[in-house]
């Protein structure tokens, strides 16, 4: 085997020739992190969105982490992207960052489901939002990330808390 040295995209943007300005999340910057909650209730249906937390579409996320108490003995949601109601409020990717999540394994406290679905890779992390979701070019605007009903709770209502970090 042969000794190898690798850079990151970061790095090798640093000792290119001539030098490639690093954007986020290479470059240095703030972390910017945005938080919210929502009950669901035991009579929630399937389908049922709870729309959480809302980023930009440049936001590059490096983590989306849940929190909640069990469901008891149902209770799975998907954690995706939507439009905002000033945008039609349509889902864009319902299970983007998390598929089938089953609540009933609780409790989680700030729980990482940021690659939870595989839809979500480590190299998009690495890309902006907009870019990520297969995008062309930016829209330059927000998304809701929000939590879909997949199946429905039983047991009473949940509250559900989502944490996104992000740099743009």
């Amino acid at each position: 085997m042969a000794v190898v040295n690798r850079n990151s995209t970061a790095i090798a943007n640093v000792i290119a020739t001539p030098n490639i300005t690093n954007n986020p999340p290479f470059a240095p910057g703030m972390l910017r992190s945005v938080a919210g909650s929502v009950a669901a209730a035991a009579d929630d249906s399937a389908t049922s969105i709870g729309r959480v937390v809302r980023v930009p579409s440049n936001a590059c996320v490096s983590a989306v982490l849940i929190s909640c108490a069990d469901a008891t003995t149902a209770g799975i949601v998907d954690i995706g992207v939507y439009q905002t109601s000033e945008n039609g409020g349509a889902v864009v990717d319902a299970d983007f960052f998390a598929s089938l999540f089953a609540l009933t394994n609780g409790p989680y406290s700030n729980t990482d489901v940021t690659f939870e679905s595989g839809e979500y890779t480590f190299a998009e992390a690495d890309t902006p939002l907009w870019q990520a979701l297969g995008l062309t070019a930016d829209p330059i605007r927000d998304y809701d990330i929000a939590y879909t009903i997949t199946t429905t709770f039983n047991g009473g209502p949940t509250r559900i808390r989502l944490v996104v970090n992000y740099t743009v």
